[in-house]
């Protein structure tokens, strides 16, 4: 559903235009690749000051340091998007939907086994393990599989409507299957 601008959100946005170069300039490493370069975020951080002006409550406080916030986070979402859309692009020999599992996640505190993986093959025993799992467990092998890729827990909790919460608990009980399951902790040692 289109929503129409009002005359005060479209005064709103005229006013604050300046916001976006403020931010590219303070906040962003505009790198120049393609649809990484200061054309483009301008062009999000307009589309983010127009939904910054038609979400804004005059009670809740300021425009300016709301729209900044909102224009920050489009930016960065953008370059997210475009990191993770990167990589599927140059990874196109893999099987499965990621080539790494996120050591954050996965690693116990015994020791670092980061040079023992072989990335692939551990990709590949995930989603052989994601088959055997249901529940809650295989909730959280999705959810580590979107982590490696780039997806906050919030971005993860957004696309199953759930709370962080949720999601961390998911991981949590993903990882305890995972490090009692044979076939992964082979592909780990």
């Amino acid at each position: 559903m289109n929503q129409i601008m009002t005359d005060y959100q479209r005064e709103l946005v005229i006013e604050h235009l300046g916001l976006i170069d403020q931010v590219i300039r303070k906040r962003i490493r505009v790198r120049g690749t393609p649809l990484l370069s200061y054309e483009d975020f301008y062009s999000v951080g307009c589309e983010a000051l127009c939904d910054a002006a038609m979400r804004y409550r005059p009670e809740e406080g300021e425009f300016e340091p709301y729209a900044y916030v909102m224009l920050y986070h489009a930016m960065i979402d953008h370059c997210r998007k475009q990191n993770r859309q990167q990589s599927f692009a140059s990874d196109l020999s893999v099987d499965v939907d990621n080539e790494a599992i996120s050591l954050e996640v996965l690693s116990t505190t015994d020791g670092d086994i980061e040079d023992a993986l072989d990335w692939a093959n551990l990709a590949r025993v995930v989603s052989e393990c994601k088959k055997d799992f249901s529940g809650v467990a295989r909730l959280g092998i999705e959810a580590l599989e979107l982590k490696s890729l780039g997806y906050t827990s919030r971005e993860i909790a957004e696309r199953y409507s759930t709370t962080v919460n949720n999601v961390n608990a998911w991981i949590s009980r993903a990882r305890s299957k995972l490090m009692s399951d044979s076939r992964f902790l082979a592909a780990v040692t």
